[in-house]
């Protein structure tokens, strides 16, 4: 605990200093100084010691909500109870993450003798990870205003803030709930009908399969009844989310890093669902986290602990060591989906020779994303030279990368070439087509 002079004494010695040079006038005026700084003296000392119990009768609890949503509010919650005989007046800080969009918050509190009270918070955090609160201190006035007293508290408490479609559907804008339902219906319909694996028996429908009426049971109960099949199940996903630099590229809401694992998380949460094993891999110049194929709905909890915190640093993603790695950690033929972008020839060039290697023995899904600035620079009209050379550099790159794809296509590497901000709903119509082709 920290004492320091209130404003009160500190005018209280200087208007006592004042007097000072009436004292070559009037000497007596000397004592007079004296009196009043003694009794400052003692009066600052009574106020100390009426000031330390109230102090430590403070108690101070936080209450934080394990994980909240990118980009959405979330309440932190101070509750400071007086447990001491005396009233108590005093001002808060808390310590919130530099992530956060607001700044610390000051709250000035009277609580009476017994008395509690809870200040409460609306903060933002834009970005994803495990962001930290505390500690939170109070500065105390004594009952004479001569002297306070400062205390702190280690309330510290963590938030992680996940991806915010996969974190709350409830707290989303009316166009990405509409965006999820439309996804929901997508993957429950299109997950029937389209695989070889028996599911149940259904009375036949026009516009049905002829060719897939169970005559047997027709006979039995004398009307017509097919069989429906589903998608197989147990097949093997693993998803490698790039996090080089170029990830690192602002689209609007959050960098294309955030996209991805957004999409990512949704694509694992759809196939657990479907019956599939899914696993998780990060990297850029080498493998940051990697989780091998689980199964279970129950399963994304730990997928999202692996993939949730990752940043994108100023580092060039060495695609032949991921999926070298890669080829080692899983030997079963799988549906490996990579979401990253490519731009410049070299790095086309890397991605291009590894995924082709990679294709032998899996099936290989690549979403890259585009990149929106370079587009816009490629439209509007050119009015000085520098323009020119910028469009004429925007129009070389997008040449390049359109040739990179056609690349990895003709290697026999399926590639989804998407908008970042549109890239979850894509990647599952994608996912969902690959499985019914029962390429695995």
């Amino acid at each position: 605990m920290n004492v320091r002079p209130a404003p009160r004494l500190l005018w209280g010695v200087a208007a006592a200093g004042a007097l000072a040079p009436l004292a070559f006038v009037w000497p007596p005026v000397l004592w007079l100084m004296a009196a009043a700084w003694t009794g400052l003296g003692l009066a600052a000392i009574a106020d100390f010691r009426a000031l330390r119990p109230m102090v430590q009768d403070l108690r101070l609890s936080r209450r934080l909500p394990p994980n909240a949503a990118r980009g959405l509010p979330l309440l932190s919650e101070m509750t400071v109870h007086n447990e001491g005989t005396r009233g108590v007046a005093m001002v808060l800080r808390d310590v919130i993450p530099p992530a956060a969009l607001e700044g610390p918050t000051f709250t000035p509190l009277n609580l009476s003798a017994g008395d509690r009270e809870t200040v409460t918070a609306r903060l933002t955090i834009p970005i994803r990870g495990r962001h930290q609160f505390g500690p939170a201190w109070v500065r105390v006035m004594g009952p004479l205003r001569l002297l306070e007293m400062q205390r702190t508290f280690d309330s510290t408490g963590v938030v992680k803030v996940l991806p915010e479609t996969y974190a709350s559907r409830e707290t989303l804008s009316q166009d990405q709930r509409a965006r999820l339902l439309q996804l929901d219906k997508l993957t429950k319909t299109r997950s029937h009908g389209a695989g070889s694996e028996f599911e149940s028996l259904a009375e036949y429908r026009p516009g049905d399969d002829p060719r897939r009426i169970d005559w047997r049971t027709t006979a039995r109960i004398r009307r017509p009844v097919i069989r429906r099949y589903q998608v197989e199940r147990h097949r093997d996903v693993m998803i490698a989310v790039d996090c080089g630099r170029l990830m690192g590229a602002s689209v609007g809401n959050g960098a294309k890093l955030d996209c991805a694992v957004d999409a990512a998380l949704m694509l694992a949460r759809v196939a657990l669902q479907t019956g599939d094993r899914c696993g998780i891999a990060v990297f850029d110049d080498a493998v940051r986290g990697y989780l091998a194929p689980v199964a279970g709905a129950s399963s994304i909890g730990p997928l999202a602990e692996q993939i949730y915190a990752v940043e994108s640093k100023m580092r060039e993603s060495d695609f032949g060591a991921m999926f070298a790695d890669l080829q080692l950690r899983q030997p079963r033929r799988s549906l490996v989906v990579v979401i990253s972008d490519l731009v410049d020839v070299e790095t086309s060039e890397r991605m291009r020779s590894s995924l082709s290697k990679l294709a032998q023995r899996h099936v290989v899904l690549l979403a890259a994303l585009q990149t929106p600035q370079l587009t816009q620079a490629t439209q509007g009209d050119v009015a000085t030279m520098l323009e020119a050379a910028r469009k004429g550099v925007a129009f070389n790159l997008l040449r390049q990368r359109q040739r990179a794809l056609h690349s990895l296509r003709r290697a026999g590497v399926n590639v989804l070439d998407v908008k970042p901000a549109e890239l979850t709903i894509p990647l599952i119509n994608q996912f969902i087509d690959l499985r019914s082709q029962d390429l695995l």
